[in-house]
């Protein structure tokens, strides 16, 4: 019996130590683990119209503020954004964090044709108890190895991870790109890209690769989502016989975009792309020791 005993409790020290050698993933987290773990500390970027959100991209939390691609926030429609979490109720005003003239609080950038991230550094009291993210460095990545990423694909109001794979990472014009096998899509652009054996970020997903027929819907559902906008502007200008025609074709450009996006699911070809975090995670520091 004692020696049984001794056997079991050298069986759990060689495993505890084998958990802290380094590259061994064989205790690492399972995938549902690291998400309920995380999932408080992603977000949902939306352009605010008319006091109206309308989803851009994701984002997650770092200390001191929010990461996500400088893409996302390259638009000209207005200067207000709301960020809401993912463990909220979208349906609820009470949770979108409205941010007027967003642009002024974007302490780090770097555009999309460089390595495409920027820092929102600011402060709202519904951050805490939040998950906030910790970077990991990139080259401890290798191809073949399980990633999860998370966020707001095709700007619908609930979070969505997907599991995949590293199949290569390549240098391209001075950036660390990592590509991913897995479903990428439009309105993941600015969410995490974690390593399952850490839970820490290691890229910030920017792009998908899609085939023709995928690029034919991007440019619809553009179109879609630019007449809405244009229209949310102008309704309630003209009436005739309590009927505002703006409302009416302004529904009917919404449901033509959802279409146009659950037809664009089935043509996405299952390949995304990360720049590494390596570059953001650096210019924070950087920030951070700047003097005052």
């Amino acid at each position: 019996m004692k020696m049984e005993t001794m056997k079991k409790k050298i069986t759990l020290v060689l495993a505890l130590v084998i958990c802290f050698v380094p590259g061994v993933s064989s205790c690492a987290t399972n995938p549902v683990e690291h998400i309920a773990k995380v999932r408080s500390g992603i977000a949902q970027i939306s352009l605010v119209i008319n006091k109206k959100p309308y989803p851009i991209g994701s984002a997650f939390l770092v200390e001191g503020g929010l990461v996500t691609n400088s893409h996302v926030l390259d638009v000209n429609n207005s200067n207000d954004i709301a960020i809401r979490f993912a463990d909220t109720n979208p349906k609820d005003i009470a949770n979108y964090i409205v941010i007027n003239n967003f642009k002024k609080i974007i302490a780090r950038e770097s555009p999309k044709s460089a390595k495409d991230y920027a820092y929102l550094k600011f402060h709202d009291s519904r951050f805490k108890n939040r998950h906030v993210f910790q970077f990991s460095d990139s080259s401890n990545i290798s191809v073949g190895e399980q990633v999860v990423f998370l966020g707001f694909p095709f700007g619908d109001p609930y979070m969505t991870s997907h599991i995949g794979y590293i199949s290569a990472v390549y240098d391209s014009n001075n950036v660390e790109i990592i590509q991913i096998d897995g479903s990428v899509n439009g309105g993941n652009s600015g969410g995490p890209l974690l390593d399952l054996k850490t839970g820490k970020v290691v890229g910030i997903i920017t792009k998908s690769k899609v085939g023709f027929i995928a690029r034919e819907f991007d440019k619809l559902i553009k179109t879609l989502q630019q007449n809405q906008v244009a229209l949310e502007q102008v309704k309630g200008t003209i009436s005739s016989k309590g009927v505002d025609p703006f409302q009416a074709i302004q529904a009917s450009q919404s449901a033509m975009e959802q279409i146009a996006k659950n037809l664009k699911k089935s043509a996405n070809v299952g390949i995304g792309y990360a720049y590494s975090s390596n570059y953001v995670r650096d210019d924070i520091i950087k920030k951070r020791a700047v003097p005052k």
